[in-house]
């Protein structure tokens, strides 16, 4: 008979499958120069996959009596490092808005990723205490604890990127309306997949285990992180599934350029022109009349 941790993961396969042939059509539809949010949820989904696949080898093959060590490693480094694909589609979402974002921001939500992938290396590099297998407890080591903070401290920036953008919604069209409203919508579900990760990371403090990623309490687990990102990647999903695709911005994009006037393409063409003009104008002339005025510089002085 499967059990109750054994149900979810049959769940979250069923949903991560699904979730992933939609995320593989939504990146098609995008187009390669857009596609990076959707390749993150592609990856966050090929983690849960092997994730609950690792979880269900464990216990309803092995069984939680005779523990596979290698294979909860890998549950539990699944569990925790799921989080940096989440952060970057949060990120890469926030980073297709334009007006609202400003240039300072857009590299704010760029070197967002440095500490991302520095964390997403310790964790891999941290896994559990080799210590704590014998009393299934599968404690966070001091690498994993600070490849967590981490995250905080992303999430953090992430809640204040999201802030400052969505204070210039005015300057935002429905396009980037509609995206800046989905990630305000999933930012609570976030805040408490970042919390559950926390209490893990260090719940040695407390001395408490329900929050362990394998040996704690399923139905805690189910609540503060498996349905939370059920619920965020959906969200994020479904404005994939409502964003214009390539062809329908191509379609606008010479739409605008046929309503425009012949003075408007020819003002544009003519100061392109004098921009042009005026910067070879600079690169060469004013070099040569500067030296000339040095020359006839020196011959009046001699």
């Amino acid at each position: 008979m499967v059990s109750y941790g054994g149900i979810v993961n049959i769940v979250t396969l069923v949903i991560y499958f699904i979730y992933l042939c939609i995320a593989i059509f939504v990146a098609v539809r995008h187009g390669l120069g857009r596609c990076s949010p959707w390749i993150c949820l592609i990856v966050l989904s090929l983690c849960r996959l092997t994730q609950v696949s690792l979880d269900l080898a464990a216990t309803e093959i092995y069984g939680r009596e005779a523990t596979n060590t290698p294979l909860e490693s890998g549950v539990a480094i699944l569990t925790e490092l799921g989080l940096t694909p989440l952060f970057m589609t949060t990120a890469s979402l926030l980073n297709t808005t334009s007006r609202p974002k400003g240039r300072r921001m857009q590299w704010i939500l760029i070197l967002l990723h440095i500490p991302l992938i520095v964390s997403l290396i310790l964790i891999v590099a941290g896994g559990i205490d080799q210590n704590s297998y014998e009393g299934l407890s599968f404690a966070a080591t001091v690498t994993t604890k600070v490849g967590v903070a981490l995250y905080c401290a992303c999430f953090v920036i992430l809640i204040w990127a999201t802030a400052v953008i969505s204070a210039r919604l005015y300057l935002a069209d429905s396009t980037e309306v509609k995206i800046l409203t989905t990630v305000v919508l999933s930012m609570p579900f976030f805040l408490v997949d970042v919390v559950y990760m926390m209490c893990f990371a260090f719940e040695s403090l407390w001395g408490s285990q329900r929050f362990n990623v394998i040996s704690g309490d399923v139905t805690i687990q189910l609540c503060m992180q498996v349905i939370m990102e059920y619920i965020i990647v959906g969200l994020y999903l479904g404005l994939g599934l409502e964003l214009p695709d390539k062809a329908s911005r191509l379609r606008e994009h010479v739409a605008e350029m046929a309503e425009m006037d012949y003075d408007q393409i020819a003002s544009t063409f003519l100061w392109k022109m004098y921009e042009t003009f005026s910067a070879v104008i600079a690169l060469t002339v004013m070099p040569a009349l500067f030296f000339a005025h040095w020359m006839l510089e020196k011959l009046l002085r001699s």
